[in-house]
């Protein structure tokens, strides 16, 4: 374990050793998390309507995409619950800053594992059952923004790592056909009769995934600290 440890350390002293170098790297880097929404976004646009005869099974996944990530983020908090508290490497060993003035905007939740990694890394799985080269491309979109996180001093390489197989496997998992068709299919049966309900509530649920469902977390730690209070 303390080889793993140190090996963990020196590979975020590596990539955060660039931090603070370059302004141009930092922006890139900082600004790089404001494309995943728009990204995603757009790649669910063609693959929602382009007309080929595989459009109902690309529908089908990219709606169980929704389920998958909603769960992949439940299982990385019990994970983040039941491992050992975490504290972020900015907070713990120490991590160079941009070199402009940044602030990260973070709850205070253990480092491990991380669920940006989960998030993005389970719909990159999605992406890839229907095409491989849209998977291929959202992943190696995911592979850069999380590193980001590494080399800004917000996570560990073990967070982001455990973070991606537990999104990944999450998809893989609910994105089996029995599963696909009995949480899909009658969802998309629903949108010809009733598209504007249907494309609403569709569209709610891509803007909250783009983002990792922050709006949907903060509701709930908001109702959380209506019972418990909000000095605990």
């Amino acid at each position: 374990m303390d080889v793993l440890t140190g090996l963990d350390v020196s590979i975020f002293r590596a990539l955060n050793h660039l931090c603070g170098s370059s302004p141009v790297l930092d922006r890139i880097v900082v600004h790089l998390e404001v494309l995943k929404g728009s990204l995603f976004m757009g790649i669910v646009g063609v693959l929602w309507y382009w007309p080929d005869k595989k459009m109902t099974r690309r529908r089908e996944i990219i709606l169980t995409i929704i389920l998958a990530v909603a769960v992949s983020l439940v299982l990385n908090r019990i994970v983040s619950m039941l491992m050992p508290y975490r504290d972020r490497p900015m907070y713990s060993v120490g991590a160079n800053a941009p070199s402009f003035p940044w602030h990260a905007d973070l709850e205070h939740w253990s480092s491990f594992p991380s669920d940006n990694a989960t998030y993005l890394f389970a719909i990159a799985a999605g992406f890839w059952l229907i095409s491989r080269w849209w998977g291929l491309l959202f992943g190696i979109f995911a592979a850069f923004a999380v590193m980001a996180r590494v080399y800004l001093g917000i996570h560990y390489p073990s967070d982001v790592l455990v973070g991606a197989l537990i999104g990944i496997a999450t998809s893989a998992i609910i994105n089996r056909e029995p599963v696909r068709k009995l949480v899909a299919a009658p969802l998309l049966a629903f949108e010809p009769s009733h598209a504007p309900y249907f494309y609403g509530l569709f569209f709610l649920a891509l803007a909250e995934l783009s983002g990792g469902f922050q709006n949907t977390r903060h509701i709930g730690v908001a109702i959380v600290h209506l019972f418990i209070g909000y000095d605990r």
